[in-house]
């Protein structure tokens, strides 16, 4: 059911509205967007060449290599439960008001879509380019009536979405994926309501670094010695979401890393104010010990502290792919 978020939806070729007509989503320009499978088709090409066959190949991967998958999650019960054990996934959920309009670009498989919109009234979107990911998070929210829930296959660099329609826009571990992270922010800043909530996770340049080591060892020595990675020596995480998560991380085509004074700039730039991280970027953050509120102002620390934080960083989060969140409230 389209009809709720119509008005939300524009033609990622020239940002006119689209109208419902039948199996598909007319453009002015009379352009039919297929809806597959319940999934409007909205992928458009990004910007140059060289930008858009890096853009397939990494369609391509994720096509292939569905992250991050349901293994084990088989109702809305069991969702709930993992996303609150992941601590940012209950501190996203709380912060986040009930009537809020979320977008998530880069959803992947949509567990994170799908369990923020179990508070049916929020409207939440998830838009990917993987059109086998955004199935299994649709077949997810089409089994348990999820009427709030939409997914659309889309590009991050040409969105099918109005400027200014989210109220919460989060996009966590994509734009390392891109060949210009910076700009697919700024892209996606437009997005936001003035006053609004972005969220942006990156891989992180200090933390990723023993995951770098172990892709060398691993390319040299084949799977001799794969237990060295944390995640693949689990035993509540199924073979096949292990071979997801080996592919993504250690066979991904293109990648890059970066620091949190760096996406802090961003953020400057751009007039986005800090509001906070996780993990957190300074010391004496107010309530960190019970759950950081990720909606409120946090001090943000200096250059130094940062350093200090990442460098530990290898020694916490690397385990995990070394990802870091940065949230920051548009003027």
């Amino acid at each position: 059911m389209l009809e709720p978020i119509i008005h939300l939806l524009r033609d990622p070729v020239d940002l006119r509205q689209l109208k419902i007509a039948g199996d598909a989503l007319v453009a002015e320009s009379y352009v039919r967007y297929p809806i597959l499978e319940g999934i409007p088709r909205l992928l458009a090409p990004t910007r140059t060449a060289k930008e858009e066959t890096l853009r397939r190949k990494m369609q391509e991967f994720y096509e292939r290599h569905t992250f991050p998958g349901y293994d084990g999650i088989d109702s809305p019960g069991v969702l709930m439960d993992k996303a609150r054990r992941s601590n940012f996934g209950a501190w996203l959920d709380r912060a986040i008001p009930p009537m809020a309009t979320v977008l998530e670009a880069g959803c992947g498989t949509g567990q994170m879509t799908n369990f923020l919109g179990l508070v049916a009234t929020r409207t939440v979107i998830g838009v990917d380019q993987s059109a086998a990911s955004l199935l299994l998070g649709n077949e997810f929210a089409e089994r348990f009536g999820m009427r709030n829930v939409h997914f659309l296959q889309g590009n991050i660099f040409a969105m099918p979405i109005a400027e200014r329609a989210a109220d919460v826009l989060i996009c966590s571990g994509v734009l390392h994926h891109t060949p210009d992270p910076r700009s697919g922010f700024e892209s996606l800043l437009k997005l936001v309501k003035p006053g609004g909530v972005i969220l942006i996770g990156l891989y992180n340049r200090y933390a990723r670094i023993p995951l770098g080591w172990r892709k060398m060892l691993f390319r040299m020595t084949g799977r001799a010695f794969h237990r060295l990675d944390a995640h693949l020596r689990r035993k509540d995480v199924d073979a096949s979401k292990k071979e997801i998560w080996f592919a993504d991380q250690y066979r991904n085509p293109h990648e890059s890393w970066h620091s949190v004074d760096e996406v802090l700039r961003w953020f400057d730039d751009a007039g986005v104010e800090f509001l906070s991280a996780v993990p957190a970027i300074s010391s004496g953050v107010a309530g960190e010990e019970n759950g950081i509120s990720l909606f409120q102002k946090h001090p943000r620390g200096g250059a130094m502290e940062h350093v200090a934080r990442q460098l530990g960083w290898i020694f916490t989060i690397s385990g995990e792919g070394g990802l870091f969140v940065l949230a920051g409230r548009k003027a």
